[in-house]
């Protein structure tokens, strides 16, 4: 299916597709086919589309693009660069910086469509068909090639670039144009290779200077900075990128922890990281990896399946989409399983996804397809010139096990009636919510998810990093800082862990029952701190409900709670569910003088109604708060 084609490096074999297989699988009815019917329709389209900005047209942040009532992303019309609608509520946004992340987004429909053109200048059967796709290649190529050091460099929150508005997204348009030319190779004239030669050394230029973290960033810096070696021949450049400090060795060593996850630990971020560094392998070739590396790399792919809940979501911890499953990742997995030794097809098999999707380039930008079907099933570049011509079954049936990673800091239980996690480990860098000892739950059908983020420019954003809306303790009416908690126990019914936060000893013990769990917090610290629990999960709360409470508008994220309303404590005791045919019940033993209210909160990623139930009171030294959730049948 591989097989090596010398660059400009002499010491360096990328790894490009076998065009031949690939061609003889696209020419038979099948996934692989339609999967090129897709990239067909959708270069027709963006052909008459594209209008790349200029020069004198300044690009901005993408995280801009989302609307601040929803955190729904807007909707991109090609045709429209100065006005922006959410899909979802209507909402319009004019004038910066939403028209220059507009400009970010067709800078990445080239990058992406060059791929597209790449690919029909290979595999499409048609000779005409062909050549006008090396023809519109070459087009772009050249256009970028010409207009590059006229654009200014500028940037925000993570370096600079040129065409791009920061140097993470002029890495991942970089090598979506190199990738592309080096795929069509001897189809393009030599004069844009040669102006290819001179974007990429113009590029690095400017990405070089700017490599210097372990950062899921810096992982697409090193992949861009391959490109751009390969292309000019700069064995140097190559050497650091690979082996230097902040090269991919490294990035892989330190980055990922010994279990595999990254140490930002939510799967976007890890999944971003791990794309970026097969996009180094594949053009750095598989001896850039040492044995050590490429085990931790594959590790890596692997990992995140562990961590899923039964309907294959996987959990949006810290700054990452929440609406993200494995089969959001099945390309990742076809790459890995060709380009990491001691993969094979069966990891592939372990993402396959059954929602229907776009067709997926193999590219690191997202939201770059056009108006192709969507469709199930195996439906992406990746898997068309690297994949395997079938899959094998996967182990149905086997029940997943609790286990804990003392590395990224988290513990799962697993029974028939639930699923339980909790984080209690080092601090992930600037993606972390600061939610020492926080759960997520499913039971059945009912889940109590960590919200993950939007955009980061939208407002409401804002709530879904806030302390109010996770599954945590508040100590002393602030957030917590930046710190790690410890692994107390862990076995295959029990988890126990602590942290100190805000002048407060925290121990927080969950227990698999064989009705479904007990969740209990000790917390230790200086009498009369205040403390609030606050737990939440699908659906309104279901419980007798007093008057009305004005909570402040805080940074707690008090303020984005509606209908709050007080609830009776009997006898020590709060009793609440919610209103979803499998939400527990759940009983709370508080301290005397303690009270408590339960709410409604946005951003489910569910889709349901987020009830919330919070107590709080202050302590009086040693404190115990101990809830028990039971199983108890419908209580719709």
């Amino acid at each position: 299916m591989l097989h090596d084609e010398r660059a400009a490096a002499p010491a360096t074999a990328s790894i490009v597709p076998d065009w031949e297989q690939v061609r003889g699988r696209v020419g038979e009815p099948g996934w692989a086919q339609d999967t090129l019917e897709a990239v067909r329709e959708d270069f027709e389209f963006w052909q008459s589309h594209l209008r790349p900005p200029g020069p004198d047209q300044v690009s901005a942040w993408t995280h801009h693009y989302f609307c601040d009532d929803d955190g729904e992303p807007l909707r991109f019309d090609p045709g429209s660069p100065d006005e922006h609608v959410c899909p979802t509520c209507g909402r319009a946004y004019r004038g910066e910086p939403w028209d220059g992340a507009w400009r970010t987004r067709m800078h990445n429909m080239a990058a992406a469509q060059a791929q597209r053109a790449a690919l029909l200048a290979r595999l499409d059967r048609d000779e005409d068909r062909r050549r006008s796709a090396a023809d519109a290649l070459a087009e772009i190529v050249d256009r970028y090639a010409c207009d590059y050091g006229s654009y200014a460099l500028h940037g925000v929150n993570v370096g600079h670039g040129r065409v791009l508005p920061q140097n993470l997204d002029e890495s991942v348009w970089a090598i979506g144009l190199l990738r592309s030319v080096r795929w069509a190779g001897p189809l393009l004239a030599e004069s844009t290779r040669a102006a290819t030669r001179r974007l990429a050394g113009e590029i690095a230029a400017v990405l070089a200077p700017q490599l210097g973290m372990i950062h899921n960033i810096h992982c697409w810096l090193v992949a861009a900075l391959a490109e751009c070696a390969v292309a000019i021949g700069d064995e140097e450049l190559l050497s650091t990128v690979t082996e230097g400090p902040f090269g991919a060795r490294n990035q892989i060593l330190e980055g990922f922890h010994p279990e595999g996850l990254w140490f930002e630990v939510n799967p976007h971020y890890h999944f971003y990281a791990v794309n970026a560094l097969l996009s180094f392998v594949e053009v750095a070739g598989p001896g850039a990896l040492a044995d050590e590396h490429a085990e931790r790399l594959l590790r890596a792919v692997q990992a995140p399946a562990r961590l899923a809940y039964s309907d294959g979501r996987v959990p949006a911890y810290g700054d990452g989409w929440p609406n993200s499953f494995l089969g959001d990742f099945a390309q990742t997995a076809e790459v890995a399983s060709r380009l990491l030794p001691g993969a094979s097809a069966r990891l592939a098999s372990s993402y396959l996804g059954d929602a229907p999707a776009p067709v997926e380039l193999w590219f690191g930008a997202g939201r770059v397809s056009g108006p192709s079907p969507e469709r199930d099933g195996r439906y992406s570049v990746g898997a068309m010139v690297f994949g395997a011509d079938s899959l094998p079954g996967t182990d149905d049936g086997v029940t997943p096990a609790s286990f804990v990673w003392p590395g990224p800091g988290i513990g799962v239980l697993r029974s028939p009636l639930a699923r339980l996690a909790m984080r209690f480990g080092p601090d992930a860098g600037w993606h972390d919510h600061h939610d020492k000892l926080s759960v997520d739950v499913e039971c059945g059908g009912w889940r109590s998810l960590d919200l993950g983020t939007s955009g980061y420019g939208a407002d409401i954003t804002v709530w879904m990093r806030s302390q109010a809306a996770h599954n945590l303790l508040v100590v002393g009416e602030r957030q917590q800082p930046r710190h790690a908690g410890v692994l107390v126990h862990a076995d295959d019914r029990s988890l126990v862990a602590q942290s100190s936060w805000n002048g407060a000893e925290v121990r927080r013990s969950l227990h698999l029952t064989a009705s479904g769990w007990t969740d209990e917090m000790e917390v230790a610290g200086v009498p009369g701190t205040a403390l609030e629990w606050l737990f939440h999960g699908d659906g309104t709360i279901i419980a007798p409900a007093g008057p009305v409470i004005d909570l402040p508008s805080d940074d707690l994220g008090h303020g984005w709670l509606a209908d709050v309303r007080s609830l009776t404590v009997l006898e020590g005791i709060v009793t609440v569910t919610w209103d979803h045919p499998d939400a527990p019940v759940l009983r709370l033993a508080v301290p005397p003088g303690w009270t408590a209210y339960r709410a409604c909160a946005p951003a489910n990623p569910t889709g349901l109604p987020l009830g919330v139930i919070a107590v709080r009171g202050l302590t009086q030294g040693a404190t115990t708060l101990r809830a028990t959730f039971t199983r108890e049948g419908s209580h719709a």
